[in-house]
């Protein structure tokens, strides 16, 4: 990775959605441009004034419900986020409940616009879930890319994060690298084996302190009711959330029309003409009776019928970004119920 110019920001600039562009149905193009601007210096946005905070407040009070007995059902390491016991895990939004499935957080608007601008045209949405901090935790994941893949060298991919509370230090909010996917590439990632088609998400260590040197991370403080944006390459961490409550996000996430659509997620059938109600984007899932949604929603563990796999088949799979074997840096002591 190339060094970071030094004297740059370490918490994420914003943009904000003005009265004049949500009358108009668009971003100026200013803001396009900023937006697009800050995604390729810092890899992360924030988005003001796009969403009603009326509906996260009813997703976050439906979802606190579920968090709790998800969380009372989980007995295994491979149920969490990176195999860390009693961390955060995954969890399914009430996607079967029509009054819940807000195209506010599904099919925002704004949120298509500004994916398009980074990404490209013809959008496909590979995923949607939602990320659980649990409260009185102590332990943080390692720093890591979104892609357990030899991942391409531009934006391919960018999740929007829909905060259900405020997001601060107090209750887990993420360390951020900031800038960190300008121009990182797969073989900065540790790797299981020298045969491996694959690598760990998990960055190298020794790239963390040099990395540190012009552009330390941070743990960042955002409102609630604004939405994240973020190139799936920068680096991050999930931190303790050592408050009293479970902290819940929301994640929609966008990849450009020619990243690899081999991955299909489970909907419930009622959600059909929510997830097709944009010509603009291709949704890249698999509707299934409600009732039989309803009973696999929460499985999101290993080899789970809900398991988040959106890496394209390594067979055939080619990018600029090629790691020879003699150039893998091997974790002897990856954690064997991570995912990643």
């Amino acid at each position: 990775m190339a060094p970071s110019i030094p004297g740059l920001p370490i918490t994420p600039s914003s943009v904000k959605l003005s009265e004049e562009e949500r009358k108009a149905g668009k971003w100026s193009r200013a803001n396009i441009q900023r937006a697009v601007e800050l995604m390729h210096r810092d890899g992360l946005l924030v988005i003001e004034n796009i969403i009603d905070k009326e509906d996260l407040i009813k997703l976050r009070d439906d979802m606190l419900v579920t968090a709790r007995e998800v969380k009372a059902a989980k007995t295994e390491a491979t149920d969490y986020n990176h195999g860390i016991m009693s961390t955060d895990f995954l969890q399914a939004p009430p996607l079967q409940k029509q009054a819940l499935r807000f195209p506010s957080v599904y099919q925002n608007p704004f949120c298509v616009q500004i994916a398009e601008a980074y990404l490209g045209p013809d959008l496909q949405m590979p995923f949607i879930t939602a990320n659980v901090a649990i409260a009185h935790t102590t332990e943080r994941q390692p720093v890591h890319k979104d892609a357990s893949f030899i991942h391409p060298t531009a934006p391919f991919m960018g999740i929007f994060n829909f905060l259900l509370s405020d997001f601060t230090p107090e209750n887990g909010s993420t360390e951020f690298w900031l800038g960190s996917a300008q121009s990182t590439l797969p073989v900065e990632q540790m790797w299981r084996s020298k045969e491996s088609k694959a690598p760990t998400c998990d960055v190298r260590p020794e790239l963390l302190d040099e990395r540190r040197k012009t552009r330390e991370p941070s743990q960042v403080t955002v409102p609630f009711g604004s939405v994240l944006f973020r190139d799936v390459r920068t680096w991050h961490a999930g931190m303790p959330n050592p408050s009293d409550e479970d902290r819940i996000m929301v994640a929609v996430a966008y990849q450009s029309s020619w990243f690899p659509r081999d991955n299909r997620f489970l909907v419930p059938e009622s959600s059909r003409e929510l997830f097709t109600s944009n010509p603009k984007v291709n949704v890249l899932c698999k509707y299934v009776p409600d009732n039989e949604w309803v009973k696999v929603s929460q499985l999101w563990g290993r080899d789970e019928p809900m398991e988040l796999i959106y890496r394209p088949n390594p067979d055939g799979w080619v990018t600029i970004g090629e790691v020879e074997p003699e150039s893998k840096a091997i974790d002897l002591d990856f954690n064997p119920a991570a995912h990643g």
